[in-house]
């Protein structure tokens, strides 16, 4: 976990998980967007989960690492290379028992109206079942958005929020297609999907010259086509996004010291060194050269 919360972060902290402190956190490494968070016990017990009778505003699930950490006794049968996962709906009082050793496993908490409008494409529109650590199949595809969200939870870095939040939305649709299997409605049209897709593309291609009809045959659509999705989906037009992405891409190779500024220029796709300059201190409010600075002073 990060050495301290922000006050935002902690208010965001609270909306999806109850009354929480960050002292309740200490032991709990904590990654959150705005609308779900995760939370995975590091070093012991989360203060909050083993409080009698807690509940939360938001739908919360567990996903087990291993079979040998389950904290709950495995009831169906899973999947080859397939996870447990369990769901608890909102507001159900409970408590985790606190013994000799603690349980690592992820604990997400997703929005209640974010979960229950994706949760229209699989079953219907109100929720008619009252889940209390139902068990479920957690696909080793879905682990892994989890860990990407894991390691792109880094609020210093611009230009992350969108991603997080197109990775929100893909897990919660993983979890919706291990909860609803035989439901052929699973199969929802989601932009988020081809956008994850585009935004891996943009992380593996940040020094070429990207254009918006390159990103569009991605996608398989026309260029407006693509670009009002992508607005829709990020909040930015593609090559703004793009371009966030090039800065933090920059960042990363100023604070490291490797590269010399012509060498970084050329790596995120600047042409020339000025540009590079001009457009860092745009958006960074601070020249490479100061930046480099501040960040080795500090």
């Amino acid at each position: 976990m990060k050495k301290s919360i922000s006050k935002n972060e902690l208010a965001k902290i609270q909306e999806l998980v109850g009354q929480i402190s960050e002292s309740d956190l200490k032991y709990v490494d904590a990654f959150v967007s705005d609308r779900l968070g995760i939370f995975i016990p590091s070093v012991g017990f989360c203060q909050y989960a083993i409080r009698a009778g807690h509940t939360h505003p938001s739908y919360s699930f567990v996903v087990f690492f291993s079979d040998e950490q389950n904290f709950l006794k495995t009831a169906i049968h899973l999947p080859e290379d397939h996870y447990l996962g369990a769901i608890l709906s909102p507001e159900l009082p409970h408590e985790e028992e606190e013994t000799d050793t603690f349980t690592r496993y992820a604990a997400l908490f997703i929005d209640r109206d974010f979960y229950e409008r994706l949760r229209q494409n699989y079953a219907a529109p109100v929720p008619t079942q009252t889940y209390f650590w139902q068990q479920f199949p957690v696909a080793p595809e879905t682990m892994t958005d989890i860990k990407r969200f894991i390691d792109e939870c880094d609020p210093s870095e611009r230009g992350a929020r969108p991603y997080l939040n197109a990775l929100a939305e893909l897990i919660t649709h993983g979890l919706l297609r291990g909860l609803y299997p035989g439901d052929k409605q699973g199969q929802p049209n989601i932009t988020k999907l081809d956008v994850v897709a585009v935004i891996d593309y943009m992380e593996n291609h940040f020094s070429d010259k990207l254009t918006v009809a390159d990103l569009a045959r991605k996608m398989g659509l026309s260029p407006s086509q693509f670009t009002r999705r992508f607005k829709q989906e990020t909040g930015s037009s593609p090559m703004d996004y793009f371009l966030e992405l090039r800065i933090k891409k920059a960042q990363k190779l100023l604070r490291s010291g490797s590269k010399t500024m012509t060498e970084i220029a050329q790596d995120c796709g600047f042409g020339s060194t000025a540009h590079f300059s001009a457009t860092f201190k745009k958006h960074s409010k601070l020249s490479p050269s100061d930046y480099q600075q501040l960040y080795q002073k500090s």
